[in-house]
């Protein structure tokens, strides 16, 4: 039963990354604006009173790239997590674990970068999977780390 539950949320967690990469780049460019504006402006806000449009024009402006990538690296993450759920259901040695849900992970980002080459404005980035990649990899490890089996393996 867990192995079914574990692959309903992997298919809910893709479909949501798929969702998200078929946003048109005005979509996407909206999203990443709009979080930016309620979080990071927000806080500026806090510290420094009232912000003038032209101010928060150069925030977004400043923290648009770096946004986004942590959103590669997070969503990512995510996914090596639910991956790594899954596949630990099988009983694979650590190492066999890590591997089988790095090359999932790795395998749905390419996939994913190249669905982003047939929607609009958009592209497929060698450093998005890149960074991907380093996502899904340290929520598999961490994930692996903290929740060990009782059975001890050799590591």
């Amino acid at each position: 039963m867990k192995k079914f539950v574990y692959s309903i949320f992997i298919v809910v967690w893709m479909s949501i990354i798929f969702s998200l990469s078929n946003q048109p780049a005005t979509d996407s460019s909206q999203l990443s604006d709009g979080f930016i504006s309620n979080t990071i402006g927000n806080v500026y806000k806090l510290f420094n009173g009232d912000v003038s449009s032209s101010e928060l024009d150069r925030i977004k402006e400043k923290f648009t790239h770096p946004v986004r990538k942590m959103a590669h690296f997070t969503i990512y993450m995510i996914l090596g997590i639910l991956v790594t759920l899954l596949v630990r259901e099988y009983n694979f040695s650590f190492w066999k674990c890590l591997f089988i849900s790095l090359f999932v992970c790795l395998l749905y980002s390419i996939s994913d970068e190249i669905h982003q080459l047939f929607v609009v404005g958009r592209s497929g980035e060698v450093r998005d999977v890149f960074i991907d990649t380093c996502g899904s990899f340290s929520g598999i490890f961490i994930f692996n780390r903290l929740f060990r089996k009782k059975v001890k393996e050799v590591i």
